[in-house]
């Protein structure tokens, strides 16, 4: 059977250093550009900002899934409920990036396969898969996956699926990486919602590195994935209609995410009623003007 293997850690310097330089593009350098280049990188700038202003709406750290484990809200056996729908979920990855891969291919976007496909081995190659990895947790929770498998998902666990399944399915591959991008760059790095999680679990919780492996690989390798896929936004979004539609995919992602966090809490307080309003409660929508007959 051939196995996918993890790009080289030199691949991942050359491609980080290619997208440094497409910065340096569309910022040092601008005046060097012919006129629309330079009006495509700055509206493209600002567009990148509008969709971090969006994402930060619902920054992850701030979830009650997330911080309620870093100010040591939940109890043990409350976070491997909630690990239990994060399983439920993680397990459908397969299936989505399948998507993604199918749609990059058959919309022949080659300049978008490199990162498709970088993302797809570091989710789905090597030795062990994410999944593999997730059940480590509930393995020392003694829950088999057979066990997990028969568990029933929360509505916000089951609305996640749904969303994220069906809008990588249906839409184009940029706009697959969009749904998955500014997540994945909340839940990666030193500082994302993976990396503050892990710490408390192997520290005040007292859960193994093997158990807690999930979060620590999320910290490593999300930042890249939504770096990546941040800088595909930047570089191919350069019409108002492909704008567009990258905006509605991020925003479907944020939510869809966020419901999946949702589900952990609902499953571990038995509270329908757990739905994080976000940062500041308040929700904003684009829509037409309405305009009644004055009343007789």
């Amino acid at each position: 059977m051939w196995k996918l293997k993890r790009p080289s850690s030199s691949h991942k310097e050359a491609r980080r250093r290619s997208f440094v330089r497409v910065a340096s593009v569309a910022g040092d350098t601008q005046s060097a550009l012919p006129p629309r280049v330079q009006w495509t990188a700055v509206a493209n700038e600002a567009f990148i900002d509008e969709l971090w202003r969006m994402a930060r709406e619902l920054f992850m750290p701030d979830h009650p899934w997330f911080k309620g484990i870093v100010e040591h809200r939940w109890t043990r056996e409350q976070i491997v409920l909630g690990e239990i729908q994060h399983y439920l979920r993680v397990r459908t990855n397969p299936i989505f990036f399948g998507y993604i891969v199918t749609n990059v291919a058959s919309e022949r976007n080659y300049a978008l396969m490199d990162i498709v496909m970088e993302n797809f081995m570091e989710e789905l190659g090597g030795e062990k898969t994410h999944v593999d990895i997730m059940l480590q947790m509930l393995d020392e929770a003694g829950i088999s996956r057979e066990a997990a498998d028969a568990a029933d998902p929360a509505p916000g666990t089951l609305a996640a699926i749904e969303m994220i399944r069906s809008g990588c399915q249906n839409r184009s591959a940029l706009e697959g990486i969009s749904l998955l991008s500014f997540v994945e760059a909340m839940h990666g790095g030193p500082d994302g919602a993976a990396a503050r999680v892990y710490k408390e679990l192997t520290g005040h919780y007292g859960f193994s590195r093997r158990a807690a492996a999930t979060y620590e690989l999320h910290a490593e390798q999300d930042t890249g994935h939504g770096d990546r896929q941040i800088e595909a936004i930047r570089r191919y979004a350069t019409d108002d209609g492909t704008r567009e539609r990258c905006r509605r995919a991020v925003r479907l992602g944020l939510e869809a995410f966020n419901f999946e966090w949702d589900g952990h809490v609902q499953a571990m307080t038995g509270e329908r009623n757990a739905y994080w309003t976000g940062k500041s409660g308040k929700i904003q929508l684009r829509h037409p003007e309405v305009r009644l007959p004055a009343s007789v």
